[in-house]
């Protein structure tokens, strides 16, 4: 809301009834409630893409959490005439995958762990896998995100009693069963690369952010720039970022998250589609307004760096 009134753009929000008295509410220039429930009403694109339709906006930015990440939203706003702040929805599908992103990486000659080819027939075929790439692995849910769907497995006993839980668990974050395999890199550093990129063609990174310090596979600290690069690591791992938004034809902020080896070696994990929660500390160290960008981006403009 900040960056749309420095940009001289009306802002319109929505809230829950849990929400009413919440700051963008209260700095929107408009705002209309989607219902008492706390959730549900942030997760009905149709109603979202029909609030903003009826009161005039010509884009919408999906934020993150709830349906940032979700193609039905970009479609349905695609489809009324309204911008989505963000990517397409088959660039959003095909980086949500986590197999498909995997593939495209391959293509693009980005490295990314070894891992299976694709999604896992059944616990046979994730024991002859790990076999072949060997322990420790993780199991991963392929729609996955934010630390859910997955475990690591030291050995086929816990390959067992892990199989059927992950699958639990994706289909009920995620509404989805398919799951696949990686080699499970062990004290990694969690690296990840803040990209923007026009619909011109142009695409830069603003550098990384290191988010090692977790718990429970959720980030707790962010660090930028990371202590952990040299400065030929750092110009790499920029490079593969971009590679790999150009690669998919990406439109917009994202941010490409890499795992960094005890070895040197990087390994790309997976690509949020969204602008994050943690991108205002790239913003301190660069000076650059991320959500601006977004909406120059949006409106058609070209980037303001180069």
């Amino acid at each position: 809301i900040r960056a749309c009134r420095e940009l001289g753009i009306r802002s319109v929000a929505v809230y829950s009834e849990a929400d009413r008295y919440a700051l963008h509410v209260k700095k929107a220039d408009e705002a209309y409630c989607v219902g008492s429930d706390p959730l549900s009403g942030y997760l009905n694109p149709q109603q979202l893409v029909n609030i903003a339709k009826s009161v005039g906006c010509d884009g919408l930015h999906p934020g993150y959490g709830f349906l940032s990440e979700n193609p039905l939203l970009a479609e349905i706003c695609a489809q009324q005439g309204i911008t989505f702040v963000g990517p397409g929805a088959e660039v959003i599908s095909k980086m949500g995958d986590k197999t498909a992103a995997r593939k495209s990486m391959i293509e693009a000659n980005v490295p990314i762990t070894p891992g299976s080819d694709g999604n896992l027939s059944g616990l046979d075929d994730a024991i002859n896998k790990a076999k072949e790439i060997t322990y420790p692995v993780m199991l991963k849910a392929t729609s996955g995100g934010g630390g859910r769907g997955i475990r690591r497995c030291d050995n086929e006993k816990e390959l067992r009693q892990n199989y059927d839980r992950v699958i639990s668990e994706a289909t009920k974050a995620f509404g989805s069963a398919d799951v696949f395999m990686e080699k499970c890199i062990v004290n990694p550093k969690h690296i990840e690369v803040q990209i923007l990129a026009d619909s011109l063609g142009e695409a830069v990174h603003l550098y990384e952010r290191d988010c090692s310090i977790q718990r429970r596979n959720q980030k707790l600290i962010e660090i930028a720039p990371s202590p952990q690069l040299s400065q030929e690591q750092r110009e790499m791992i920029g490079e593969l970022a971009v590679r790999a938004a150009k690669a998919v034809n990406y439109h917009n902020a994202g941010t490409v998250e890499f795992l960094l080896d005890s070895d040197g070696s990087f390994y790309f994990m997976e690509m949020n589609t969204r602008v994050q929660v943690e991108h205002t500390i790239t913003e301190e160290i660069t000076g650059v307004d991320i959500v601006q960008e977004q909406l120059r981006i949006a409106s058609g403009l070209p980037l303001s760096i180069k």
